[in-house]
């Protein structure tokens, strides 16, 4: 199961300082319920988002086919405050074909200007500052759907395999109909039979309690994240689910909840077979001859360069070989040939032991193919490696590495891991990676 966790976050930007100037602190235990939802939390290789103020797709689940995403908060006297995100083609087909299969109706058009969705920048606002960049989304919306059918959405999710490392941020406020200043009107009775519906049915990670409403609750409280929360509970089955936080500040219901599933200790795919690999190699046994020998992955249909990488528990380097363009058959063959250079033929570090297997931290970096830019402004050491070439040197940097904070810095030590210390004439390529790591 590639699903780490499962998680429901409130949607409105008050909460937002530069929104909010001053006025979050009146909901000062959903910004406490966000903190620990986010303190810590495992940052995945693909997040899906469910917001319901994406389009909405009359009974459908409709899926933002954009390839990238950006946003600000200009509507509301922030637009310093931005949201940028990537989504990768190939992993949303694959989970597009996947509900498909299971009798999900989709609708799919590209959206790139996420401004107006505020169930989506508010909760990446938070992501973004807990981990400082964000990984691969995918963005969609439940609404079309009933709450039995998001329900039936979440579970046909529960059973998607994939080699990454996947997250739910269900996005959603609950009933917009609680206080006299409510703006969505004034509903007691309703909204609060509906509030304590939902929590209980978090708590237990069960839709019964919801099941048993009936309909008119659920319309007169006014809600948004109904169908948020019933996908969650059916990709979270069997999990334990903990309520952080649950008020109405603003007339409005906001919950923090997040559910840590099995999945969260799973090793990659590709990283799998590194390990073993080199386990294999140090021990004297025979070497894989294919990847399916280890683990069976569509990824091994590729053919992609890539580097392995291999650290100490304590973040040390223990050795890292890779190619730039492939140089094997396949993607699982290319992993397996770099496996064994970078843990005996590093030439930074003696060949690795079998001792030092326990404490070793493996990493695999399936490469693009690298493309020429002009000058440094075209480069971005989070997103994007760097090769620097002069003559027949040729270095490369790997992107998003701890301790590389700039351009120049990046481009300066990818020259001198080739022995280019002259900076005058060098040529310049940029490359993106998909990164697998064991926790």
């Amino acid at each position: 199961m590639p699903w780490i966790w499962s998680a429901l976050m409130p949607h409105p930007p008050v909460l937002i300082h530069e929104v909010g100037r001053g006025r979050e602190i009146e909901a000062s235990d959903t910004l406490e319920g966000i903190k620990h939802l986010v303190s810590g939390l495992r940052k995945p290789d693909l997040l899906v988002i469910l917001s319901p103020h994406q389009p909405y797709a009359p009974g459908a689940l409709f899926v933002n086919s954009a390839k990238s995403h950006s946003g600000s908060f200009a509507l509301y006297g922030a637009s310093q405050v931005k949201i940028e995100a990537q989504s990768p083609a190939e992993d949303m087909k694959n989970i597009i074909d996947h509900l498909r299969k299971s009798r999900i109706e989709i609708y799919s058009a590209p959206v790139e200007d996420i401004t107006e969705d505020q169930g989506s920048t508010v909760p990446l606002h938070f992501l973004k500052g807990e981990w400082g960049n964000l990984p691969a989304v995918i963005i969609a919306s439940p609404i079309g759907l009933t709450p039995r059918e998001a329900f039936q959405m979440g579970k046909a999710l529960a059973d998607f395999r994939s080699s990454k490392n996947l997250a739910l941020l269900a996005s959603g406020d609950l009933s917009h109909r609680l206080t006299q200043n409510a703006p969505a009107g004034y509903e007691p009775e309703y909204a609060q039979k509906f509030e304590s519906a939902v929590e209980k049915a978090l708590r237990e990670n069960s839709p019964d309690e919801i099941y048993g409403l009936d309909e008119r609750v659920i319309e007169r409280a006014g809600e948004c994240g109904l169908r948020s929360v019933m996908a969650m509970l059916g990709l979270s089955a069997g999990g334990k689910i903990t309520v952080f936080s649950h008020e109405w500040p603003f007339g409005v219901g906001y919950c923090t909840a997040l559910c840590e599933l099995a999945g969260k200790n799973e090793i990659p795919a590709p990283v799998m077979l590194a390990r073993e690999t080199v386990k294999r190699l140090l021990t004297s046994s025979p070497l894989p001859e294919n990847g399916d020998e280890i683990v069976s992955s569509p990824l091994w249909n590729n053919r992609k360069a890539c580097f392995v990488s291999i650290k100490t528990k304590d973040g040390d380097l223990r050795g890292c070989i890779g190619t730039l363009s492939p140089v094997q058959e396949s993607l699982d063959m290319e992993i397996i040939a770099n496996a064994v250079s970078a843990s005996t033929r590093d030439p930074r570090f003696p060949p690795m032991s079998e001792d030092e297997l326990s404490n070793a931290v493996f990493s695999v970096d399936v490469l693009s193919e690298p493309e020429h830019v002009e000058s440094i402004s075209q480069l971005d050491p989070e997103k994007y490696g760097v090769i620097v070439s002069k003559g027949y040197r040729r270095g490369v940097l790997l992107p998003d590495l701890e301790g590389v904070n700039s351009v120049e810095q990046q481009v300066q030590i990818a020259a001198m891991k080739a022995g280019i210390y002259d900076l005058d004439g060098i040529s310049l390529e940029r490359f993106t990676v998909t990164r697998y790591k064991e926790s």
